[in-house]
């Protein structure tokens, strides 16, 4: 008789009161106090909910609202918390009809950004044929804050305008499901926009049939920030801030029309996103998922009218200062701005520093561009992975400054090796009647002999009355081994021939400006 008590409690047990398990979950359109989470789970339900708290073990924890889960969305969930706590790192994981699925594999976290300005930074990239790729561990060893995918998420090319799974469908087999990815979109939260690949298809425009359901397909998967352009059937562009940085993501591929790269509607948002950004004294960072002083049909050098009516814009507006993002070319590489003026007779005298991160694994390419930073690196071959980190260092004077790095791994060491950099000030300055007054800070150094045993020249156009000097390696931790420096007239000299062969960055601060540098040390042992 106890034996058969026993067998109907278990049973009755898993009958009723059963985990709705979590296949699949990430977290994105973060700001200092809210997250968006989406989730996969195995039952419908009515009563699914955010379960939140500041350490994994889920004690005092946060809730979210209730959500209706079922098969219209393919048991797919976008749930959202606000209220959180600025600059905390956060566990989240999904609690369903009153239990929550806590298993290791179902946990994710973050961290919220900082209220007011602050210092960051974050990886991006672009073109990921095989998201099970060692270059998902290596960045996530980085530590972001978050992470910018400028496209091509996956390389599916869906294109149905009958069947919307065949949109849904590599989500989940071509991410989600692929450990590496997985791991590392559950522990940094993400913004996206796709590329061709992963809305229609190579070179895709908004004539694609499956445009539709791409667009649905994205709305229940993705976590991610208001979309202005609307609910439904609409193109997918959105922004958001951190710090005093605005980050501009355009929609290059459900919203590109005949000679448009970005439709009427989509424009008029884009510019006046720019507007605001030069009137609150914030630096734009535009995200272009195709490459912007490219010469390719499929790019801006297909698009000549609109990129010539933009820069006029950006001169006629005094958008001063911006940097953009660029994916699809399969390729590191950085221009200081000298060649990204396109406004009628080259006329825009305000430079717009251009990195293009890619490709997070894929065969290498270029799609045209001059780029002064040593010109492009492509892809060694879709074994190898490329991505980049963007530093904000912003203490809250009147200057900015960003550093862009772009690193190379290769499929099997989690090693990353510095393939390119550039940093650059931008003075924000006051704000006069709305409109800013900015200058662009010259950012002149250079450091020779290099690459050498450890013996050094750092010339700066700073004024050094009492600079503050760090070392730092590729990975961005403090070096602490011995060295020595002597500054004279302008220039600082450094003798590190203690450290270990490799590739170090020289940071040199004085007041709120920063000048970095990259040195590289050969050892003759």
């Amino acid at each position: 008789m106890k034996y058969f008590c026993a067998v109907i409690f278990i049973l009755l047990f898993h009958i009723g009161y059963s985990t709705n398990e979590v296949i699949y979950l990430w977290s994105g359109g973060l700001t200092d106090t809210s997250v968006n989470i989406n989730a996969k789970l195995t039952d419908s339900t009515s009563a699914a909910r955010l379960i939140l708290s500041t350490n994994p073990q889920f004690t005092s924890p946060l809730f979210s609202a209730y959500y209706h889960v079922d098969s219209t969305t393919n048991m797919m969930v976008a749930m959202t918390i606000s209220g959180l706590t600025q600059d905390t790192k956060y566990y989240y994981a999904v609690e369903s009809d009153g239990i929550a699925d806590t298993s290791a594999d179902d946990i994710g976290s973050f961290k919220t950004f900082h209220t007011g300005y602050f210092s960051y930074y974050f990886t991006t990239g672009s073109c990921c044929l095989y998201s099970d790729h060692v270059v998902y561990d290596v960045m996530s060893n980085c530590n972001p804050l978050f992470c910018v995918v400028i496209g091509d998420l996956h390389y599916a090319n869906p294109n149905s305008a009958t069947d919307i799974n065949v949109h849904r469908s590599p989500y989940e087999t071509q991410v989600l499901s692929k450990p590496r990815a997985a791991a590392f979109y559950k522990k940094v939260p993400f913004e996206y926009v796709w590329d061709d690949h992963d809305f229609c298809g190579n070179d895709c425009d908004s004539s694609y049939v499956g445009k539709v359901n791409a667009r649905q397909a994205y709305r229940e998967y993705v976590p991610h920030y208001p979309l202005p352009a609307g609910t439904g059937n609409n193109a997918i562009y959105q922004t958001f801030t951190v710090g005093r940085v605005r980050y501009i993501h355009t929609d290059l591929r459900s919203d590109r029309y005949g000679t448009s790269m970005m439709g009427a509607q989509q424009k008029t948002w884009f510019k006046n996103e720019c507007i605001i950004a030069r009137d609150s004294n914030q630096i734009i960072c535009w995200i272009s998922s195709v490459t912007w002083n490219g010469n390719l049909n499929d790019n801006w050098g297909g698009y000549q009218a609109e990129r010539m009516e933009l820069s006029n814009f950006f001169r006629d507006n005094s958008i001063v200062n911006m940097f953009i993002l660029c994916g699809d070319a399969h390729m590191l590489a950085i221009d200081d701005g000298s060649h990204g003026d396109f406004s009628n007779v080259l006329s825009n005298p305000y430079q717009y520093p251009i990195f293009n991160a890619a490709a997070l694994n894929m065969t290498g390419g270029y799609k045209g561009g001059t780029f002064s930073e040593g010109g492009v690196f492509p892809n060694p071959s879709y074994n190898w992975g490329q991505f980049g980190i963007v530093t904000v260092n912003d203490t809250g004077g009147s200057s900015i400054c960003i550093d862009l790095n772009g690193y190379r791994t290769d499929s099997i060491a989690d090693q990353i090796t510095l393939v390119n950099h550039y940093s650059f000030c931008r003075n924000l300055g006051p704000s006069w009647s709305g409109i800013p007054i900015v200058s662009i800070v010259e950012n002149y150094s250079k450091v020779f002999p290099n690459p050498n045993e450890g013996e050094f020249v750092f010339q700066t156009s700073l004024e050094l009355i009492n600079p503050q000097i760090s070392i730092v390696d590729c990975s961005g931790r403090n070096v602490n081994m011995d060295y020595t420096f002597a500054i004279e007239r302008g220039e600082i000299k450094f003798d590190v021939r203690k450290f270990t062969s490799g590739i170090y960055f020289v940071k040199i601060i004085e007041g709120k400006q920063i000048q970095e540098k990259k040195i590289v040390i050969i050892n003759q042992e």
